[in-house]
């Protein structure tokens, strides 16, 4: 595993990263500091607030023909007085417009090296397809940690199938997936922290 140097992120361009795979959050004015790594060919990015606690993490992943595979962990608050919420995801963006789909998703397959096609239902927002139950995506993260490819199939508004690749080189993912469930258990822990000083 490589590291390379870290980098500020402005909130605006953290903003735009994070409303391209659709999750809806307003962030603090100021500067925000983010770690960005590289794990291989996966780009990684763990965002902390303004006390220096973890916030987010986004992990990335180039497929063939402008596709991009996201990996994304955060808490954010839907109001001032509001308790924070955890929200993890997997997302696949590429450069065919898929639409908009109903609020329950579109049903979606995809599968791992050789195995047998799962089916899903993903929300679909502009180009990119989403993967939003928690539970799902842990599921997915599981299987990705030991895969050596991805193809999943989404699918445009006409329901025309649009197809995605991915390569995985196996050492890099499973760091990667470590990485990433780490992060998220102590982004997680800081929501029920905030949720236990609330009560």
């Amino acid at each position: 595993m490589s590291t390379k140097p870290s980098y500020s992120f402005s909130v605006k361009k953290i903003s735009c990263l994070t409303l391209a795979l659709g999750i809806a959050c307003s962030f603090a004015a100021g500067q925000v500091q983010a770690l960005a790594t590289w794990i291989g060919s996966w780009d990684y990015v763990l965002r902390h607030d303004e006390e220096g606690q973890p916030q987010a993490a986004f992990a990335r992943l180039r497929g063939d023909g402008e596709a991009l595979l996201w990996l994304t962990c955060s808490r954010m608050s839907a109001g001032e007085d509001l308790p924070q919420a955890m929200s993890m995801t997997a997302a696949v963006s590429q450069k065919s417009y898929l639409g908009l789909s109903a609020p329950r998703g579109r049903s979606t397959v995809y599968w791992f090296d050789n195995g047998s096609p799962e089916l899903s239902y993903w929300v679909y927002r502009g180009r990119v397809g989403q993967l939003a139950n928690s539970e799902q995506v842990a599921l997915f993260l599981e299987k990705l940690s030991g895969a050596q490819s991805l193809v999943i199939e989404l699918s445009n508004y006409r329901y025309e199938t649009q197809r995605s690749e991915f390569q995985f080189n196996a050492a890099d993912t499973k760091a990667v997936a470590d990485r990433f469930r780490q992060d998220c258990r102590d982004i997680a822990g800081r929501v029920n922290a905030d949720q236990s000083l609330i009560r």
